[in-house]
């Protein structure tokens, strides 16, 4: 824990370093020049400091791991038991479940996760609070007259993409792993709202969440990064307004120029769960294999624990 808290130490250091290595491309994370730009003391740059303290990890075949062990299990996992990262967003409601079952679905394929928590910034707010669905899509509502904790806020999205790509540079410090950035629900619009030009990531997932007119001053992806789409028929969380019908929420008409950049699925129901489709995640699982191919021998087994425990003892000393 101690080498990890180190680490956490030189995170102050880390998040300094991004904001100048990005001071001269402004376009990988929304600027306050956006239209209905409400900012917040919550969404100041520099509590991004602390998102590995907010985040879960998942590893292939363990599970959920502590920081120490994800980093060492980063370092020595081969190819053929570790394929990439996935950086996974929770939505307006914080993290529950539903990541903990999404995790699991992605590390089963061979990727790690890392799930960073957004509300639990100092003076941070959840974008629909309450405890249930109803009650939750009433004050959501709520949220969004007000504009401030609401993902309607272009503020509230750039400041969790700098959560996200604080981790992606955490990432990249420690490993060329493939890098994919997702999310549901107010996570995909996290993801969408990120304009993204670096090789090591190769993909944007975004379950269960589409674009709806009132969002369209929100949307920066950049179409030459492959993007997965989930969409459910009857959503209540996405198809809306009135009228609205569910292919009118998709990203299709953002990738006009590159089609092939955009992998939709629509599902039946109302549920807006997570991947609890077989067709879903059967078309996510296709898209993976096509984005991250699998290496020769690839297989969840073999990787020896026993041998990797003196390191990772040594690093829980430190």
């Amino acid at each position: 824990m101690r080498r990890f808290l180190l680490s956490l130490v030189g995170f102050a250091f880390l998040i300094t370093g991004y904001q100048q290595a990005h001071a001269h491309s402004p376009s990988t994370i929304g600027q306050n020049s956006m239209p209905k730009w409400r900012d917040a003391p919550a969404y100041a740059p520099d509590l991004a400091k602390n998102v590995l303290r907010r985040s879960v990890f998942f590893m292939p075949m363990f599970g959920a791991v502590y920081p120490e062990k994800f980093e060492m299990l980063l370092e020595k996992l081969p190819p053929t038991n570790l394929r990439g990262v996935v950086i996974y967003s929770h939505g307006c409601g914080g993290q529950y479940g539903w990541e903990t079952a999404v995790s699991q679905f992605f590390y089963r394929l061979g990727f790690a996760v890392i799930t960073p928590e957004f509300p639990s910034r100092e003076g941070n707010k959840l974008g629909c609070p309450g405890s249930n669905a109803e009650e939750a899509r009433r004050l959501s509502g709520v949220r969004a007259k007000e504009g401030i904790y609401t993902a309607m806020n272009p503020a509230r999205l750039a400041a969790r993409a700098t959560d996200v790509m604080t981790v992606v540079d955490w990432l990249k410090a420690r490993t060329s792993l493939p890098i994919l950035i997702g999310g549901h629900s107010e996570g995909c619009r996290t993801t969408y709202s990120l304009y993204l030009q670096d090789p090591q990531v190769v993909g944007g997932i975004c379950v269960k969440q589409g674009l709806q007119t009132t969002y369209a001053h929100t949307w920066r992806w950049n179409t030459e990064v492959p993007m997965w789409q989930s969409l459910e028929e009857f959503d209540p969380w996405v198809v809306f307004p009135p009228g609205t019908k569910v292919q009118d929420v998709s990203f299709g008409p953002k990738f006009r120029d590159m089609p092939q950049n955009h992998t939709l699925i629509i599902v039946p129901g109302n549920t807006h769960n997570p991947l609890n489709h077989e067709s879903e995640r059967a078309s996510l699982t296709a898209w993976l294999d096509g984005i991250v191919p699998k290496a020769p021998g690839f297989n969840l087994t073999g990787f020896d624990y026993e041998a990797a425990l003196p390191d990772l003892q040594g690093r829980l000393k430190r």
